[in-house]
């Protein structure tokens, strides 16, 4: 031990001290050189407090939350409570756990024994995540051979033997034979590409369910498709799945089976934000727009105490409107939004929203309705899983849109719906190309303009005439750097309200500061108009470009949500404040082993800065 410490400190004393933890991945507790087994993310000696057990070869149970009987090293991809190489005891049972896990698949199976051995263990960094990453065995590459074993166990799962029962499909996809049909074409959620997942599909490839499964006719419903336990497959437990569904008939059902007196109460769907998926009676815990009674179908779960009915639901995504997805209908989706029901319809829509008071009747002075003034009555703590974008915490504050920069942003009113702009000419705003068409192919010409809406009040309001938008601009999402930096469009108003308002510049990203978002990220200013802070313009002061691509669109960390697509991203030069980017939308990466693979797209001005230019 002495000598494992003395090599450590001198290893220390030799590098520079600006140098130990310059990696901006630093003192997250997980150890990213490479050198040590880590992912590669910092340069030698630049990640020193995170590697510094493993710099030095020692394995040991520091860490304040050891001997839990639960690992919490990164390495081992969990929790990352304690530093890589704190947590030896806890982690090395996990690692015997999984081993054992993976034998006994492996020999239901009745895998080879060759098999098996090629297989290895499950040493990797990125084992147990779902995916196989041993490209020996046709994964990604991202272990070595022989270090992924449980995940790419699924890549001998497929018996040749059963091809011709599966219509000439087979189960090489990652999530097959789990019981649940992932392919599209059979309504599962497009997780698995067509035929890939022939032995969960089977029963709804053949177009009729049936009763085929053993745990059929027993009063419950068990496949995953309908929030089941998934006992039986898709499709084969159907006179107890009836109940479930999305159709006319099946809603009815479900309505049927409320008791009678709570029947009474829902009403009936007369509201005309009716059968949309939400809540909206606020007697069952839903928003205020429907009149108490009206809103029955929507708010059946809530008003049961919620559900795992969802179609969706067990997927480990919240998949219910507002905090999630909006996949599922209100209270459906239980036990994957459990995390973030605490924020179901809360919003910061209150006029003093963010100035660090709770001002809700309940637990505050009362001047703000309830449930408007989220961040400051609960906190800006914002849980994994939540729909709206941040990143572990809301920062936006409310700015001043009466002044400049800020009075130059407005709401664009769309034929449904609304996103953000800024004015860039005395009749011309600039915003998200998917604000102003839907495919790509036609236009849909917003309503209105409403420069520095605040408080009720606008700067000023413009009809728009006319919209453009990038020709190449394409609604599927690329992967990064594959083709995203097009979603951006520009309108025209009926008259120049950039001439009494005021407009803002446009200032192309040059080399230099594309270098610096390389290095350590751009730090900018963003604003614009929230879906859950009504009419009032938040912002984002001092949030940060992350990562810059060849296709003119950027990776950022600033906290958007629905509502805030078109908005602008401000830099400072020599004191103008000039738009460098608009945000396009929320952004997950297909290989989640990117250092950003969460994130906020935006397009930046190397996009557009020609096309306002000529404008002008």
């Amino acid at each position: 031990m002495l000598r494992s410490l003395l090599i450590l400190l001198t290893f220390l004393v030799a590098l520079p001290a600006h140098a130990q933890d310059s990696c901006e991945y630093a003192n997250d507790n997980e150890c990213d050189e490479a050198r040590y087994g880590g992912q590669g993310y910092c340069d030698d000696g630049t990640d020193t407090t995170d590697c510094r057990l493993l710099s030095a070869g020692i394995t040991d149970n520091s860490c304040e939350f050891a001997n839990d009987g639960e690992c919490d090293e990164y390495r081992y991809n969990s929790t990352g409570a304690c530093v890589d190489g704190s947590d030896t005891n806890d982690c090395a049972i996990w690692q015997t756990q999984r081993e054992s896990e993976f034998m006994e698949r492996a020999q239901a199976l009745n895998l080879p024994v060759l098999t098996i051995g090629r297989l290895g263990n499950n040493t990797c960094r990125w084992s147990n995540d779902g995916e196989c990453d041993d490209l020996d065995i046709g994964g990604s590459g991202a272990c070595n051979p022989g270090t992924d074993a449980t995940d790419c166990i699924q890549n001998f799962d497929t018996s040749a033997e059963l091809a011709p029962a599966l219509g000439g499909g087979n189960d090489s996809c990652e999530y097959a034979n789990d019981a649940k049909c992932d392919e599209a074409q059979y309504g599962g959620g497009g997780y698995c590409d067509a035929g890939t997942d022939a032995t969960d599909c089977r029963i709804l490839a053949a177009g009729v369910d049936d009763d085929s499964c053993e745990w059929a006719n027993d009063g419950a419903c068990d496949e995953l498709r309908y929030g089941g336990g998934g006992q039986c497959v898709d499709g084969s437990d159907a006179t107890d799945c009836d109940m479930f569904g999305t159709s006319p008939e099946a809603l009815a059902r479900l309505l049927a089976l409320v008791p009678d007196p709570l029947r009474a109460s829902l009403g009936d769907d007369t509201c005309e934000y009716s059968n949309d998926g939400e809540c909206d009676d606020a007697n069952f815990g839903g928003t205020i727009y429907c009149t108490p009674g009206t809103d029955a179908t929507d708010c059946r779960a809530m008003a049961l105490g919620g559900e795992d009915s969802c179609r969706w639901a067990n997927d480990n995504e919240c998949d219910e409107p507002g905090i999630g997805t909006d996949n599922c209908t209100s209270g459906t989706d239980v036990t994957d939004c459990s995390a973030v029901a605490y924020l179901r319809n809360r919003t910061d829509t209150c006029n003093s929203a963010f100035d660090g008071i709770c001002n809700e009747v309940e637990n505050g002075n009362g001047t703000c309705e309830a449930f408007s003034d989220t961040a400051d009555c609960l906190g800006r703590s914002r849980p994994a899983g939540l729909e709206n974008h941040f990143f572990g915490r809301d920062d936006r504050i409310l700015v001043d849109a009466t002044q400049m920069p800020w009075a130059a942003i407005g709401s664009i009113e769309l034929q449904s719906g609304t996103c953000t702009g800024t004015l860039v000419g005395p009749s011309l705003v600039l915003t998200a190309a998917h604000c102003v068409t839907d495919t790509g192919d036609e236009t849909l010409t917003p309503v209105s303009f409403s420069a520095g809406l605040s408080l009720g009040r606008s700067m000023g309001t413009a009809k728009v005439t006319g919209a453009v938008f990038d020709p190449a601009y394409d609604p599927e999402t690329q992967p990064a750097g594959g083709g995203n930096g097009h979603d951006w469009a520009l309108i025209v108003l009926d008259k120049p309200l950039g001439d009494s308002v005021g407009f803002l510049d446009i200032h192309e990203l040059t080399s230099d500061e594309l270098s610096a978002i390389g290095r350590a990220g751009l730090i900018v200013n963003q604003a614009g108009y929230s879906w859950d802070t009504g009419n009032n313009m938040s912002g984002n002061v001092g949030c940060r470009i992350v990562e810059a691509f060849e296709d003119n669109s950027i990776l950022h960390e600033c906290d958007t949500a629905q509502g805030d697509s078109g908005s602008p991203f401000l830099l400072n030069i020599d004191g103008d404040w000039k738009i460098i980017a608009v945000d396009s939308q929320f952004f997950s990466a297909t290989d989640d082993k990117t250092p950003f693979s969460q994130s906020n797209l935006a397009v930046d001005s190397r996009a557009f800065a020609a096309a306002v230019a000529q404008q002008q």
